[in-house]
Parts: structure tokens; sequence; C-alpha cells
């Protein structure tokens, strides 16, 4: 990962417009087994609204790019992940793991600490199953279980963040499918039905998440310690204490 540069932007203003579009025409040049350049205009907000983004590039243009958004100030906090996007030759490398841990790095220096609850939507069985790679403490759940097992703390959570993020759709708590949740976004996104190669995964999604539909995930980590462990996980090294003047 040497060759590739992660930049990090305070929110989507902060971006220079001539990058954007270098964003926008290098990753749909890259991804041609996905429609980027229709899913980047038809969710603009992504990169006009963001508070996060972190871009990834080498010498041959960007590679990746993560956004979120900061949700519920004022109530339950939580970070959305609004896209990741890898460029086709880096899938399965090292480029998203960077893309993450430098935007919750930003995240966590400007908070003080990790989010005690991170949220995304995916169509994807690769991404949940990546979400369930963070179940590094005890005391973090990673939602949903795919065999119904989730308490009803957790579901009843899950329900709240369905509404704060799309609350014109339907949500089922037993699955975490939100209803139509991609919006206009459909399946015709990827030129191919995606797979993480877990069998029980793969069938779940293709089983119960409609062209439209999207899972919800979350990762809930309500204790210090689960919070430093996640940030452990991504290579987050915590915030130096001040120093202290000697007089």
């Amino acid at each position: 990962m040497s060759d590739v540069r992660f930049r990090y932007f305070a929110g989507a203003e902060s971006i220079p417009p001539d990058f954007v579009h270098r964003i926008r025409t290098d990753l749909a040049r890259s991804m041609p087994r996905h429609r980027v350049a229709d899913y980047l205009t038809t969710k603009q907000h992504i990169l006009r609204e963001s508070h996060h983004l972190v871009a990834a590039e080498t010498a041959h243009g960007c590679v990746g790019l993560v956004a979120a958004t900061e949700r519920d100030p004022d109530e339950r906090p939580f970070t959305y992940v609004e896209t990741l996007l890898v460029a086709e030759e880096h899938h399965g490398g090292t480029v998203a793991f960077g893309l993450v841990s430098r935007l919750f790095r930003e995240i966590t220096r400007r908070h003080g600490d990790f989010p005690e609850l991170v949220a995304m939507k995916t169509y994807t069985p690769k991404a949940y199953t990546v979400m369930r790679r963070f179940t590094v403490h005890d005391d973090i759940r990673c939602y949903p279980r795919l065999d119904g097992s989730d308490p009803d703390e957790v579901r009843r959570l899950a329900a709240r963040v369905a509404a704060r993020l799309s609350p014109e759709c339907r949500f089922d708590p037993r699955t975490g499918v939100v209803v139509h949740g991609g919006g206009t976004v459909g399946s015709d996104f990827w030129r191919y039905r995606p797979r993480s190669g877990n069998r029980h995964v793969d069938e779940f999604f293709a089983t119960e998440v409609g062209e439209f539909d999207r899972v919800l995930c979350l990762v809930h980590a309500p204790t210090p310690a689960a919070r430093a462990a996640l940030a452990a996980a991504l290579r987050i090294t915590p915030n130096p204490a001040p120093r202290q003047e000697i007089a």
C-alpha cells in the first residue's frame, strides 16, 4: 500500500471542484463492472454534503473513496458510512482497509473517541462479512445476526436508526432489511450478483434482499474497552496526552 496515498477532507465543501471531477471519472474508469457514474449522479449528496471523506490515490488516479456523515447529534449520535468504493484491481487488497482506517482515525481525532455506534446500509454480502470481523471484543455488538438471535434492545436500536436513515421505508428488525432502502439505486449498479464466498451469508442475501433493498448493519461499541478494541483493530493510535510543563 506504499504507492497509495489517502487524502482526508473535512466536509465535502473542502474538496476542490477539479478533484470531485477526478473522483467521478477515475472511479468510473477503474470500476467498469459497476455503474459508478450513474451511482454518483443519483447519490450527488455524497460528494456535496458528507462530513468526512477519504480518497485513495495512486500515480494513475483515484482508486477509492469512503464518505460518512454524523447523524442525530442532539439525541443518540451515530456515524453513517455513506459509501465505500474501491477500484476493481484493488479488490481483495489493502485499499479498503486503508480508507476505513484513515476515516475513523480522523473522526476519532476530532471527537476524542471512537464512535459508539456506526451504521451502514449494504446490498453486498462482502460488506456484511467485513463488518462482522470487527467483533473484536466481548462488548461489541454487530447487527444483524443472520440466525435471528439479536437481543430485543439491539433490534430496537436498529429500528430507530432505520427510521432516521430511511423514514419512508419498511424495516424488518428480524433480518435488518430496509425494503427499498437503496432508493433508485438498484442491483444493476453491480453487473453481477455480489458474493462473499460464505455460503450462509450469500444465501441470506439472495433470499432476503430484493433488488432495491438494503441490509442495515450496525457496529455498537458501548464501552470504552470496546471502542479501544475497534481503534486498535483499525490501527488507530490514541492521541498523545498534552505535555505538562515542569515549573
